[in-house]
Formats: structure tokens, sequence, C-alpha cells
């Protein structure tokens, strides 16, 4: 199992720029869907970015990159103001499980990484569903006292809480994988011919 070395983190903080960039624009995308829209809007992100998410499986592969990433990209939320400590805890934990399926080995199996993504905006997806069901009223009062209104608030937890939650959680794990595949395929010759030239 290697380590990040300074090189590579700066390379995952540069990845991770294009990631959040593209995350805000899934984020964006998803409003059209409304509160539900947004539940999903990791799995969206996750589906946008695969091929980035990919990029650091094979040019990285080393353990806690996953890790790093959701925290820069924690941090950039945070800076923003819609930092949010259940959020930060439930993808953390996320991002870990993600780099201990995916970052153990150099070049782990497509669907390693599919299932590490997964995994990873899941992480993200909690930190709306979780409070929504163990602690509902302190997470909208926090909200309420951050901009949004009441009627928006229960709109969102209706669309993050029971079946719907259940639901998105499956989406957002759906798409992740999804975009892992769609990164492979449209990298899959570049990978192909950088082994190639390597041997």
């Amino acid at each position: 199992m290697k380590m990040l070395k300074i090189k590579d983190v700066v390379m995952v903080a540069l990845l991770t720029a294009i990631y959040f960039v593209a995350y805000m624009v899934g984020s964006s995308v998803s409003m059209v869907f409304g509160p539900f829209g947004h539940a999903i809007s990791p799995g969206l992100c996750g589906f946008f970015t695969g091929v980035v998410f990919y990029f650091i499986s094979r040019k990285i592969g080393k353990f806690f990159q996953y890790t790093l990433m959701q925290a820069i990209v924690m941090i950039l939320f945070s800076i923003m103001g819609a930092g949010y400590i259940p959020w930060i805890i439930t993808s953390i934990i996320g991002a870990l499980i993600a780099d201990w399926i995916a970052s153990r080995e150099s070049k782990p199996a497509v669907w390693k990484v599919a299932i590490a993504s997964g995994i990873f905006h899941i992480g993200q997806a909690l930190g709306a569903i979780i409070p929504s069901i163990f602690f509902m009223e302190s997470y909208k009062a926090d909200w309420i006292a951050r901009g949004q209104t009441p009627e928006r608030m229960d709109e969102m937890i209706a669309a993050t809480t029971g079946v719907m939650g259940i639901l998105a959680t499956i989406l957002v794990f759906a798409l992740s994988f999804a975009g892992i595949y769609l990164g492979h395929l449209i990298l899959r010759k570049h990978f192909e011919k950088k082994e190639a030239q390597a041997a």
C-alpha cells in the first residue's frame, strides 16, 4: 500500500479543482428536479466526474487519495458558507471507505473503482439523509438560520427520508458507479497507450 507524496498531493488538489467545478455544474443541473434533485446531486456529480475519479485511480493510485480529495471539497464548501458538520463527517467516512476499497493497489479493477465512487458519493448524500432522519428539528433550524425557508426545508426532508431517502441513496450509488465506467471508456485508450510506451 503506497502513501501519498508531495507531488501526489499537488496533483490531487489540481484534479479536485476540476472535480469541484463539475460538482457545481451537477448541483445546478440537479436543481431542475427540485428537492429530490438536490438529494441525488452527489450522484449526478459522481456521474459527471467519473473521468476525474478514474484518472486519479490510474494516475496516482495511492492510499488517502480520495480522503484528501473529499477533505479539499469540504474545505471549499465550508469557505463558501455551506459547511455542515454531519455532512463533513459522513463525507470523510465515505472517502476513507472508498480508499480502503480502491486505493490499496495502484491499478485496481474498474469495478472496485466504481464501487469506491459509489460509496464516496453516498457519503456526501448521507450528509442530508442522516440529519433528516435522526435529528430533523435541529437540522431544519440550522438551515433556516442560514436563510432557507421552513417550506423549503420541509420539502428537503421529505425528499431524503423514508422511501425517498432509500431511492436517493440507490440512485446516487448507481450514477456514481456508471460515471466510472464512462470515465474508463473515455480514458481507456490513453492509459493503454501509456502502458504500451512504458513496456
